[in-house]
């Protein structure tokens, strides 16, 4: 078991004692994917510590996700995997995963004890207008070195700096009266961001933020819209790329470099989730639910449906229901 720095030990104690919520999925995610959240206008941020009661319920149909505004979390106990579009790793107590808008992501295993403190806030908090400068604050997501993982390791070079500023900000977030505290707190999360970004970065001073963000954004909400409309019709890339206002090759890298996943694949997983919907709730044929999904027959579905959930889709059926019954 590694050593903790003493920073990470009285950082994770001080958050396990604060108040939590209980958070799940259900519901929460849209047909396109998109986890929507509000900020406040004063100060948008959000500092969530978080439990995960229902947790196996997360890990599963509809729980890959994004959205538009930047996020980071501090594992406070248990130990999970996370992926975000082609990145896969382990987490653990102390670590701190750095989260890419508009990436596809989410945990894809977790222990029963694993609680979390999650940090979500918009560019316009750190860059309100689109100066180089301020743009720096955000290299950790913005600018990450080539080839490194999104997360910083408890110990790891840099990773007081970012505990002593993260614990000052809980500090006064979690404190007995907030009332006053908007300037510190800022303060402190910009200290957070820069020692993320000087442990995280590629340390390129000359490079920015993406200055096509808003417009990539737009494109995507317009793709993921065609998606969810007419994923059960027989849908083509170029049919979505029109939708997004772009040519198909310049459509498939946007989507790839955007999402961290191929067209073919969102598509596949949308219509398999969609079917595994259809097997819990209803008890049509496997013949008529991959007709309502988009697949081209039967054998197509369960070809899908078994290299994802690793069995066909009336063992899936019966799995289900026995769990509920039981």
């Amino acid at each position: 078991m590694k050593t903790l720095p003493a920073i990470t030990h009285e950082l994770l104690g001080f958050l396990t004692a604060q108040p939590h919520e209980v958070f799940g999925l259900a519901g929460r995610i849209d047909s396109r994917r998109y986890l929507a959240r509000s900020f406040s206008e004063e100060l948008p941020l959000l500092l969530c510590h978080q439990r995960y009661p229902g947790y196996r319920r997360m890990v599963g149909e509809n729980w890959m996700h994004w959205h538009d505004y930047y996020e980071c979390f501090l594992a406070l106990s248990g130990h999970g995997e996370f992926q975000a579009g082609t990145d896969r790793f382990l987490f653990g107590p102390g670590d701190l995963v750095v989260v890419d808008p508009l990436k596809i992501h989410g945990v894809i295993g977790m222990e029963a004890a694993h609680t979390a403190l999650v940090i979500l806030f918009p560019a316009h908090l750190v860059t309100p207008t689109p100066a180089r400068l301020d743009q720096g604050f955000l290299a950790a997501w913005d600018q990450r070195r080539p080839a490194i993982l999104p997360v910083l390791r408890a110990g790891e070079e840099g990773t007081p700096e970012v505990h002593q500023a993260l614990l000052d900000l809980t500090h006064l977030w979690f404190g007995e009266s907030r009332a006053g505290h908007a300037l510190g707190m800022k303060l402190h999360f910009l200290r957070l961001c820069f020692h993320l970004g000087r442990a995280l970065g590629s340390g390129n001073t000359a490079a920015t933020a993406p200055h096509d963000r808003p417009l990539r954004e737009q494109r995507l909400r317009r793709a993921l819209d065609h998606i969810a409309l007419h994923a059960h019709e027989p849908l083509t890339q170029p049919a979505v790329a029109r939708a997004a206002g772009m040519s198909t090759s310049r459509f498939r890298q946007f989507f790839k470099d955007t999402t961290g996943w191929g067209f073919a694949q969102y598509l596949r997983e949308l219509r398999v989730e969609r079917a595994a919907k259809l097997l819990r709730d209803t008890d049509d044929s496997i013949a008529t639910i991959a007709h309502m999904t988009g697949f081209a027959d039967q054998s197509h579905l369960m070809r899908c449906f078994k290299a994802k959930h690793g069995n066909a889709p009336l063992a899936y059926r019966r799995r289900h229901r026995d769990q509920v019954s039981g």
